[in-house]
């Protein structure tokens, strides 16, 4: 058994490591305070434009995708994190949003679409900026948290699971869930926000036979060269071939793992097996001392900025609206009543593809409402609480799995 004192762990009764951590939770913990402390501050940072990225990592069974996904009882990070999005949204008059989501997850070393269920090629390309970008999914824009949560819902039914001894519905692979956010000041022509906000749930496979054995070895294979990544980085000396190439995994988290990016690492541990229990704290400890440097995204090419390049659609057709006509000279009634018709037909035509691109376009519910002034802004919600939220809600619920404790340690 573990024990846990303000932010170190040890395992009881024994001579072992003391692993010390930004925040350790155990059983008693909801997902609503590790939302607080770690992850609400991220996505604030992704809504002003730094890239972020929330990353569970621990064995089957030891509550990672409980915690970024939560369950009928109690509401994950994704769900808090989308929450706060569109409150964020709301509370933002002066600004319009885009969001785009892709869902995408590794098995046995190969990136699949959770959002297709076509069979297609899916390639890793890195541009000028060293922004690494996961070309051939699926962005399904999304406008509301109901859309968000259908779209996740979705992608979670693709997954692949499969029964093990520490789990009835263990996933078998690597899931990145990623929120492309655009922002821009209404009264900014040029410069578009852009930011990636990444929930990867990680898979450590222990299975030692049949099928989820060879699984399991792709999915270990990723994990050692995550681990001699973070080893690498964790040095600190910058110098020296650091191996990201060697696994889609740590490629696509290049920027989460020492570069542009504000990460937490969410590591997550069990009694069922002590070796691994020690195995995930010694990666937290190393990953712990890794030094990122995350940036403001700013894009001024309308092409690489899909908020930009609507607005600019948006005016070109409203232009090309309002220079439709009729000619002065005279024409035949018949024409004269065929053109009219084929006017009104491209003006509707026009409108709907406007009110088509002005619907994928977020922004607050308080614009154009008189009072809004008068509201006192809503900085954060009541159930964030954690004291209260033992009290009042039925969400303050033990974090457990499969009915085995399970400890979270966060860097």
């Amino acid at each position: 058994m573990w024990n846990a004192q303000q932010k170190k762990v040890y395992q009881r009764g024994e001579t072992s490591p003391l692993y010390t951590f930004d925040c350790v939770y155990d059983d008693n913990a909801t997902t609503y305070e590790i939302n607080d402390e770690i992850s609400s501050p991220i996505v604030q940072a992704a809504m002003t434009s730094f890239h972020g990225t929330v990353f569970a990592y621990g064995q089957s069974g030891s509550g990672k995708t409980y915690s970024m996904s939560g369950d009928n009882m109690s509401p994950g990070l994704i769900a808090l994190a989308i929450d706060e999005i569109f409150e964020y949204i709301n509370e933002a008059p002066n600004k319009q949003f885009l969001l785009r989501i892709t869902y995408m997850e590794i098995y046995n070393e190969k990136i699949y679409d959770l959002l297709s269920s076509e069979e297609k090629v899916i390639k890793i390309q890195e541009n000028t900026d060293h922004q690494i970008n996961v070309i051939g999914l699926v962005e399904q824009h999304v406008t509301c948290k109901e859309e968000v949560f259908s779209v996740v819902k979705q992608g979670d039914n693709r997954r692949r699971t499969s029964a093990t001894a520490q789990n009835d519905r263990s996933s078998r692979s690597h899931s990145i869930l990623r929120v492309i956010i655009e922002s821009r000041e209404t009264a900014e022509e040029d410069a578009v926000m852009v930011s990636h906000l990444n929930f990867v749930d990680s898979e450590k496979a222990v299975d030692k036979t049949g099928e989820v054995f060879k699984e399991g070895c792709a999915i270990n294979k990723s994990l050692f060269t995550l681990s001699q990544v973070i080893s690498k980085l964790s040095e600190g000396d910058g110098e020296g071939y650091i191996s990201n190439l060697d696994s889609k995994l740590t490629r696509i988290l290049q920027n989460a793992l020492g570069g542009n990016s504000k990460t937490a690492m969410i590591c997550t541990i069990s009694p069922t097996s002590i070796e691994e229990s020690h195995s995930t704290l010694k990666f937290a400890s190393r990953a712990k001392k890794i030094k990122n440097k995350p940036h403001l995204n700013e894009v001024f090419n309308g092409d690489a900025a899909l908020l930009k390049k609507y607005r600019m659609e948006i005016q070109r057709l409203q232009q090309t609206a309002s220079e439709m006509g009729v000619n002065d000279m005279l024409i035949e009634k018949d024409e004269l009543e065929r053109k009219l018709r084929e006017k009104e037909e491209a003006q509707n035509e026009q409108q709907r593809l406007i009110e088509n691109l002005q619907r994928m376009i977020c922004v607050s519910s308080s614009i154009g409402n008189p009072d809004s002034k008068n509201v006192k802004k809503k900085l954060r919600r009541e159930t964030w609480c954690g004291p209260k939220l033992r009290r009042q809600s039925h969400y303050a619920e033990l974090v457990k799995t499969s009915s085995i404790m399970s400890w979270r340690c966060i860097y």
